[in-house]
This record gives structure tokens, sequence and C-alpha cells, in this order.
């Protein structure tokens, strides 16, 4: 085989190696892994809220990102808002609760409308921004003030995510509960949270099977936490 020949199957190669290390340099901090648990769980948690008896829970909206669920809404009563934080505690992957669910008459279509138009402009401005790696985060609006979840790289790009989202129109606050990588961060046992939000309740299982999530738990974040 001659040189030429050989440096034809070898540039192949070599474009081949050059991807994938391009694609390594790009992974974002979101595992494949912790994404489908984060899956699951809202899943199985709005399931479980469609399904409990002697609770009004249609109107409390589940989002879960990196094992923190946030649940937002509104329901009629204190109970309906502590028994929907219970069912979200009971899934294994997650590892935090924001319970933002306000307890009185649900928002109309014209707030809903305006939420929506909300998070999109936020999404389009991180989206714009070589700065912030849009695919790490999250945002959800309910009443106009919007909430991060997901993962930052750092500070300052926690900090820039923020701003994008008070920048925008319409946007009453701003509440984060995004995680900065290599951060650690101190919660109270899961299991002494989730007995705090079942107390004088059943404890309901989401995971019947018992299965283990997909990813390790992590410790979250939350409002508060040194980020």
């Amino acid at each position: 085989m001659t040189a030429r020949n050989k440096l034809s199957l070898l540039f192949p190669c070599l474009c081949v190696l050059a991807s994938l290390a391009a694609c390594s340099a790009i992974q974002p901090e979101r595992s494949i892994g912790r994404e489908l648990d984060d899956t699951n769980a809202s899943l199985s948690i709005k399931s479980a809220m469609l399904r409990s008896e002697g609770f009004v829970l249609n109107g409390v909206d589940v989002e879960v990102t990196e094992g923190i669920a946030l649940l937002t809404g509104s329901v009629p009563r204190q109970d309906d808002r502590m028994m929907a934080e219970c069912l979200a505690w009971s899934s294994v992957a997650v590892r935090s609760v924001a319970n933002e669910i306000e307890v009185g008459a649900s928002s109309g279509l014209r707030d809903r409308s305006r939420d929506a138009w909300i998070t999109q402009r936020v999404r389009g401005h991180l989206l714009s921004d070589r700065n912030v790696r849009s695919v790490n985060f999250n945002v959800e609006t309910y009443a106009g003030t919007v909430y991060l979840l997901g993962v930052a790289r750092s500070r300052g790009e926690l900090e820039r995510v923020s701003a994008h989202a008070a920048l925008v129109g319409g946007v009453v606050e701003v509440v984060s509960y995004v995680r900065v990588a290599g951060v650690p961060s101190e919660l109270p046992s899961r299991g002494e949270r989730r007995a705090e939000a079942c107390a004088g309740e059943s404890m309901p299982g989401l995971d019947s099977e018992g299965n283990p999530p997909n990813s390790t738990p992590q410790l979250l974040g939350a409002p508060g936490d040194p980020q």
C-alpha cells in the first residue's frame, strides 16, 4: 500500500476522532440518566395527583429538573397544597421539593398566556447568549414569577441567566433553584422532609416496583443556599 493510500484511509479516522473530541467538549452538565429520572418522576407525580381522591390537584403543574420538583399553580385548600408536596416527595428521584403552589382562585387564560409569553422570551434570551449553555436550564413562569432550574457552570453564568429573566417585560420576580456545578449544598435528609410534608397523611409510593433511578442522587441547591 502506498503512502498516499495510507493517508486516504487515515484521514476519515482522524475526522471521527476530532468529532468525538468536539462532542465531549460541549457535553452539558445535565446527564441523560438524570434527565430520564426527571421526566419519569414528573410523569409519575402528575399521574398520582390525577388519581388522588378527596383532593383537588388538577390546577397543579409539576416540573422536575435535576431532582428538584417545582410545584406551581393553585389549589382551593391548604390540605391540597400539602398533599401535592407529599406526592412529589414520593418519587425516589426527587431530592428537593419547591412548593410554590398558591391557595386560592386559579389564574385565567389571559394570565396563562402572559406567563407562556414570558417563558418563551426568557428562553430566547438564553439561547442568544453565547456565554450561557441554555440546554442546562429549565424556565417556568407562574403569575409573572420566573422560576429557574438546572445547572450553572459558574456563579457568573447563573447571574447572567437571572439578569436575562429579570429584564423581560411583565416579570414580577425571579426565583432560582439552579445549582452551581462543583458547589456542594447541605439539605435536611430526604426522609425528614418527606415525613414533614406528609404529616397526618398516608405515605403514597409512586415507584411501586422499587426501581432505582438512572443516575446517582445529588444534593441540590435552593434559594438561600450559598451559590
